[in-house]
């Protein structure tokens, strides 16, 4: 009878362990609420990585993986005061935080001079393109939940004494940036206005950073300083999910009586679409606003308050788009942990012309390259670092070989693989770039001194 009793243990616990694997044919896991892409199952031809790949695969779909997933996740965050995945900061009282604002929350990543000059130096290209198409350009960018209520931080995470955004603010005031600065406005309200357990601010935050760009916009708006709300269990956190699947707990929301009259043009889904246009008879304006995950509860309050609204969250920017629906204002509404995208993703627009700069040729190692996207002509690459200071200007001329037509153009800056801030990249609009055959050459520009660094002849048509 003893042997009995260890053979059936020991293939009830063979049992319990093949579940997840047998289970796959029938209950495989093929959802997540964890902010990555589920691992697909390996092709054949890659034999190097096919059984890690495999492995890769069983991880993330082996059945009733969100409830082992939440039943780890509850274990380790409710009794051990941990995280179970590192995408989840477990902070005190039962605060939830997003590891991806730990690089800011820390001080660690911060911008070097360079890269700091490249994005004010971006961020005005894009308000002078938008203002010379007679709009008035707003930039805003919502605080990380932690950058705002840190009390609730774990002790082992040490806050920083710089961060990129307090440094961008002071470059942005001096290069005259339109700027609705969120965090002071804040750090000034004594409430709590982001979920606990999600990375966002609550209705009432978005009212206050609503009411910011409205006065900003000097738009007349209702401030639902005086409308009545109720509080309501009915928000589920991102956090929450991401960490317990199946059992994140509702949060209490600011739900505001008041009936919002806009209507939808397009077929939306919901605020988190990518693309979102609005109407509302009873208003005058029109809106273009480029956001993120903060806008899908800011959406309806701007909505409403504008005869027209489009709201964008693709990314890059497509600015084109302020010629072709002439707002009045043009928003941009980004999150603090993502401030690197304004030297990563160069907005759809073609770079301002400027005068035709003379300049002597050099051998370098700097990087020219030339490509068709749509009907755009994109210009892109790195400079030499032996050409590279802090406020390096490069510029990006295009000469028709057949006329000597010669069209100069400021380009804008990135960060290249290597982690400096010495690259560049131009759309120019197909119709404006002359056929035939081309010779492009890029120039640096450091405090008078011009060079070019880098050219190429390339045929287009």
């Amino acid at each position: 009878m003893k042997n009995t009793g260890y053979k059936i243990f020991i293939i009830l616990v063979f049992a319990l362990l093949l579940i997840p694997f047998a289970g796959m044919s029938f209950w495989a896991a093929n959802e997540t609420t964890e902010n990555k892409a589920l691992a697909e199952w390996p092709s054949l031809t890659e034999t190097e990585n096919y059984l890690s790949g495999m492995g890769e695969y069983f991880e993330d779909h082996f059945a009733f993986r969100q409830y082992f997933v939440t039943a780890n996740a509850l274990l380790r965050g409710k009794l051990l005061k941990v995280s179970a995945t590192d995408q989840v900061v477990v902070g005190t009282s039962d605060w939830l935080y997003y590891s991806g604002t730990l690089d800011d929350y820390c001080g660690t990543e911060l911008f070097d001079e360079r890269e700091l000059y490249a994005a004010v130096h971006n961020l005005k290209l894009m308000q002078d393109y938008a203002e010379g198409c007679g709009s008035r350009f707003i930039l805003t960018i919502a605080p990380n939940k932690n950058s705002l209520y840190s009390e609730h931080m774990p002790y082992f995470y040490q806050k920083g004494t710089d961060t990129n955004l307090e440094h961008l603010t002071e470059k942005m005031a001096e290069a005259g940036i339109s700027y609705v600065d969120l965090y002071e406005r804040f750090r000034g309200e004594d409430e709590e206005l982001y979920f606990q357990r999600d990375s966002h601010w609550n209705n009432k935050g978005a009212v206050l950073a609503y009411n910011a760009l409205m006065n900003r916009m000097e738009k007349e708006h209702e401030t639902y300083l005086n409308v009545p709300y109720e509080l309501e269990k009915v928000h589920i956190g991102d956090i929450d999910e991401m960490l317990y699947p199946l059992a994140a707990e509702p949060e209490e929301d600011y739900i505001y009586d008041k009936e919002f009259r806009y209507t939808y043009v397009n077929d939306v889904t919901d605020n988190m679409d990518d693309w979102i246009e609005t109407r509302n008879p009873e208003k005058e304006g029109r809106l273009l606003m480029f956001r993120d995950s903060f806008g899908e509860s800011l959406l309806p309050f701007m909505a409403d308050e504008v005869g027209e609204g489009y709201f964008s969250r693709l990314v890059p920017y497509n600015l084109t788009q302020v010629e072709e629906y002439r707002p009045d204002y043009v928003i941009v509404e980004r999150v603090e942990r993502n401030l690197s995208a304004f030297i990563q993703d160069v907005p759809i627009m073609e770079g301002p012309q400027t005068e035709w700069i003379p300049a002597p040729e050099a051998e370098t190692d700097s990087v020219l390259e030339t490509q068709k996207e749509g009907s755009y002509l994109t210009v892109k690459g790195q400079i030499d670092e032996a050409y590279m200071k802090d406020n390096t200007e490069i510029f990006v001329s295009v000469r028709d070989n057949e006329t000597m037509d010669t069209r100069t153009y400021r380009a804008f800056y990135t960060t290249t693989e290597e982690g400096g801030g010495n690259g560049y990249q131009l759309y120019l609009k197909g119709g404006t770039v002359p056929a035939g055959n081309l010779h492009i050459y890029v120039t640096v520009q450091n405090e008078g001194q011009n060079v070019i660094v880098a050219s190429k002849d390339i045929t287009w048509d």
